[in-house]
């Protein structure tokens, strides 16, 4: 996806660990990009480290959600997800580790949507354990990421709710008809959208 946006950096967010699983992240992305001013792309479950990240950067400009959660400051992750979903990742996880994505679902939603199995393979491979104890750990109440020009594009109609609270928020926001894994399978066409959505003002 990055090769398909001029100027874009893929950024190893280092992986999670407690026990400041999102402020962690949030300084090791800002370790990385923030000599100069910057947008972050964040899709899926990554929306939820935007209060982290611009925390922890000086010169973050605004804020793309591609199919991304929004943060929800003052909550865990288990408490906002669906019981049915939370139960499931209970049974799958192994050592204190999560079931890579790809498992969370039944039937395995990455023969779907990545038909190609090269691509397919890669994606699966590169998908980490993450502990168990992370959707026990509380969103931080940062207020900066709020403030920041922000939009949202919505890949799949999964995340028709977030999109709508986006919109709510005054957020420009662009629906298309691909499906949550596009930024993999189709990176061209997610980056031109990218490149015409529109972000909000800054507020004060």
């Amino acid at each position: 996806m990055a090769a398909s946006l001029p100027g874009a950096v893929a950024v190893d967010y280092g992986g999670l660990c407690g026990p400041d699983w999102h402020d962690g992240v949030g300084l090791r992305i800002a370790a990385q990009v923030d000599d100069a001013p910057w947008i972050a792309v964040l899709h899926s479950g990554a929306g939820g480290f935007a209060p982290s990240i611009a925390a922890a950067s000086q010169r973050l400009a605004g804020l793309f959600f591609v199919d991304a959660v929004l943060p929800a400051t003052g909550r865990s992750w288990l408490q906002t997800a669906p019981a049915a979903l939370s139960a499931r990742l209970a049974r799958l996880a192994t050592d204190g580790l999560l079931a890579p994505w790809n498992r969370w679902f039944e039937p395995d939603p990455t023969l779907r949507l990545l038909p190609d199995p090269a691509s397919r393979e890669a994606f699966v491979r590169d998908l980490p354990r993450v502990p168990f104890a992370f959707l026990e750990a509380v969103c931080p109440d940062h207020r900066q990421w709020a403030r920041l020009p922000a939009a949202y594009l919505r890949l799949s109609e999964a995340y028709e709710a977030e999109a709508t609270q986006a919109e709510l928020r005054g957020w420009p926001v662009r629906r298309t008809r691909l499906h949550h894994l596009a930024m993999a399978s189709d990176p061209d066409k997610v980056a031109a959208f990218l490149k015409d959505l529109p972000m909000s003002p800054p507020t004060a």
